[in-house]
């Protein structure tokens, strides 16, 4: 077998690019760790702040969902970097404003000025009165329910007989 032929040409080649590549694979800082839960924890791990500040950032991969939810990869991306700044004392404002600055207001998920928010609260206080007035009416009718009934009670037994011979003409009638 000789060393010149085209299927050692290859395996050399391979052999020497292959560790080099690995190296460099290896080598990168965004990659996921080795360790799958430690990845995990990186996305799922408690961070103060950084749920209510993915809440608000919208993916930029398609701009249909806010990162907390979105699976892709620049969302998982970002929520990395969102956590990672967090962890390290820069506040939400600050990396708030720096994504603005990187991809432009449609990042956030409620624009600054959205009547969104005021329609928000209008909404929930129409609720909490509507709950409230449900409330009231529930005590008005429970407290006529216990209320015992005041008036003459009715006497059932004094035209039973006048009652029962207008059914039975009633009933002639119609078997007729």
């Amino acid at each position: 077998m000789s060393r010149s032929g085209p299927f050692f040409a290859a395996a050399l080649s391979l052999a020497l690019v292959l560790p080099g590549s690995l190296a460099l694979a290896g080598s990168d800082p965004e990659a996921p760790p080795e360790d799958p839960a430690k990845y995990a924890e990186e996305l799922q791990g408690y961070v103060p702040g950084a749920s209510a500040l993915e809440g608000r950032i919208m993916a930029p991969c398609c701009w249909t969902q806010t990162i907390d939810i979105h699976g892709s990869e620049l969302a998982n991306d970002l929520r990395r970097e969102i956590r990672k700044r967090l962890k390290s004392g820069e506040t939400s404002d600050v990396i708030e404003a720096s994504l603005v600055g990187r991809y432009g207001p449609r990042i956030l998920a409620v624009p600054p000025g959205s009547p969104l928010k005021t329609i928000a609260t209008l909404l929930a206080l129409g609720m909490g009165g509507a709950g409230a007035a449900a409330f009231v009416m529930l005590k008005r009718w429970r407290e006529r329910a216990l209320v015992p009934a005041t008036g003459p009670t009715p006497d059932t037994g004094k035209n039973d007989a006048q009652l029962d011979a207008r059914l039975d003409a009633e009933l002639d009638a119609l078997d007729d």
